[in-house]
């Protein structure tokens, strides 16, 4: 086997770490980020009333694994050009109790415009936090500026990178 600072690397334990949200434990073992391809489908609107607006992802069926619920930092690209810091979050949106339908959304820093329709790819630099519900939109609202605050950060330290990734 191939091992990594004592570590097996193998599809299977990363798509394992992947799918518990260490995007980050899989990079390693993988030397590059993971990435989601899909394209942009229209939302609920919910994060746009936030002042937070999302491109919702219907990823590609051969990405086989969505990372575990939860908020990532990440970078996203527009088809084949623009990259943008981006707080991804995969979940259910429990504070709106939508009928438990996980999706992938993603809020574009310094992005404006229509995203609908175009190919989207995310890649997952670390996840900030788990999915949970909020008492109301104001608090979601705060929780959303942290993020965004903590995914900068992240960005500013040069942990944010955009590589061509594939399976597993």
């Amino acid at each position: 086997p191939v091992l990594l600072e004592g570590e097996t690397i193998s599809s299977s334990s990363i798509r394992f770490l992947r799918g518990q949200g260490n995007v980050e434990g899989a990079a390693r073992l993988r030397d590059r980020p993971y990435i989601l391809e899909g394209s942009v489908v229209s939302g609920a609107g919910r994060g746009r009333t936030l002042g937070f607006p999302t491109a919702n992802l219907k990823a590609r069926p051969d990405n086989a694994v969505i990372p575990g619920r939860g908020v990532y930092a990440g970078m996203a690209r527009i088809g084949e050009g623009r990259e943008h810091p981006c707080v991804i979050n995969i979940g259910t949106a429990p504070t709106f109790e939508n009928g438990g339908d996980q999706k992938v959304e993603a809020h574009l820093l310094e992005f404006q415009g229509d995203l609908v329709g175009q190919s989207l790819a995310l890649s997952f630099a670390r996840r900030l936090r788990e999915e949970r519900s909020f008492a109301g939109p104001d608090e979601l609202a705060d929780q959303i500026r942290d993020d965004i605050r903590d995914c900068l950060a992240i960005e500013a330290s040069r942990d944010l990178r955009f590589t061509p990734g594939g399976p597993p």
